[in-house]
């Protein structure tokens, strides 16, 4: 039987590229009709050509809009679904940090006048999804080879959803191996898209798994309406998170003033100043940051080569992206500096 810490992975993946999506990726599910060579369809799923081997990338996206002089851009997702107080170890990283490594290094050739040239095919990067937070070595070596990691502990709005995939247990799958975590992962993708798939191709998922991903993993995960990634202080990054899409009327400027709201039980988020709950304005985005992070966050607060160019230099802020009233926005979060020694002292008060 296939490892079911893996099951859970995988429909924690198809979650996280959905919620992508909303801000600006696209899932990449096969190869693309103009023969991408760098991808190939697989025994198990999709494959990306590395400098020296094909690696699988079960949950790869791409940015629909690459900035200005760069190369396209793609993101392998990597998440982990652990039981609660089980961090994600330094093995997960290390892997990841060596695929990204050997596919960085695949370049493909043009003919100049006098010789070919290589050139790479994209740029990629690598996040890692956890809901188990991640032990201090794995925040450190993540950091130092640019791996992102994103920790969704005490988050409120997806957490039905982690106890509804943390729900999906022995009794929801048979069989062995790859194969039957693909069958999941296809079919929770093909259910979050609305598209049919035929009944009698399950192999491996029995109908108490199938009910499951039809109903909890499919309600839960759309009652997700925002989604945002954003920037703190121009370097760390984090997954924001909502019940309700952020509204126009609270960036009417590009720039928005926030309160940065802790509750004792772990869960944090950023509040716009100027308005309060019942106005048109209103929003609440729900974040979690490793503790490694936060603590690096803090030794770099008044780092001014972080606030370079920027004439307000006494304020924290966060640039986040996504669809704020149908238009795609860049927008900046100024925040209160005393928020990140609070989020730091209750972390060490509730562990």
């Amino acid at each position: 039987m296939a490892n079911i810490s893996q099951v859970r992975g995988a429909l924690l993946e198809e979650a996280v590229l959905y919620l992508l999506e909303k801000f600006g990726y696209e899932t990449i599910e096969s190869v693309p009709l103009n023969t991408d060579e760098s991808l190939r369809g697989g025994h198990s799923g999709l494959e990306v050509r590395g400098r020296g081997t094909w690696h699988q990338i079960d949950a790869l996206a791409g940015f629909l809009s690459s900035p200005a002089f760069m190369y396209p851009l793609r993101l392998m997702v990597e998440a982990k679904c652990y039981q609660e107080k089980r961090p994600v170890g330094i093995e997960v990283v290390r892997n990841a940090v060596g695929v990204l490594k050997d596919i960085s290094e695949n370049y493909f050739s043009i003919i100049g006048d006098d010789a070919s040239v290589k050139i790479p095919r994209f740029n990629y990067h690598s996040a890692i999804f956890s809901t188990s937070g991640y032990t201090s070595g794995t925040v450190n070596y993540a950091l130092a080879h640019q791996v992102f990691l994103i920790q969704y502990e005490n988050v409120p709005v997806i957490q039905p959803l982690i106890n509804s995939i943390m729900n999906f247990d022995e009794s929801c799958i048979t069989g062995f191996g790859k194969t039957a975590i693909s069958e999941v992962r296809r079919l929770y993708r093909d259910a979050i898209r609305e598209r049919v798939f035929e009944v009698d191709v399950h192999q491996y998922i029995t109908p108490r798994g199938l009910e499951l991903i039809n109903t909890n993993l499919v309600d839960f995960l759309k009652r997700i309406r925002g989604s945002y990634f954003g920037m703190l202080q121009g370097r760390w990054p984090l997954h924001l998170l909502t019940s309700s899409p952020l509204p126009p009327a609270a960036f009417k400027s590009d720039t928005v003033r926030c309160h940065v709201v802790g509750r004792l039980n772990g869960e944090w988020r950023f509040t716009p100043e100027n308005y309060n709950i019942g106005d048109e304005g209103w929003f609440e985005l729900e974040f979690n940051i490793p503790d490694g992070v936060a603590n690096l966050i803090k030794e770099k607060w008044g780092d001014r080569e972080a606030v370079a160019n920027i004439k307000q230099e006494h304020f924290s802020y966060i640039y986040i992206s996504g669809i704020i009233g149908g238009v795609r926005r860049n927008v900046r979060l100024e925040l209160d500096q005393d928020w990140i020694n609070e989020y730091i002292e209750r972390s060490r008060r509730r562990r």
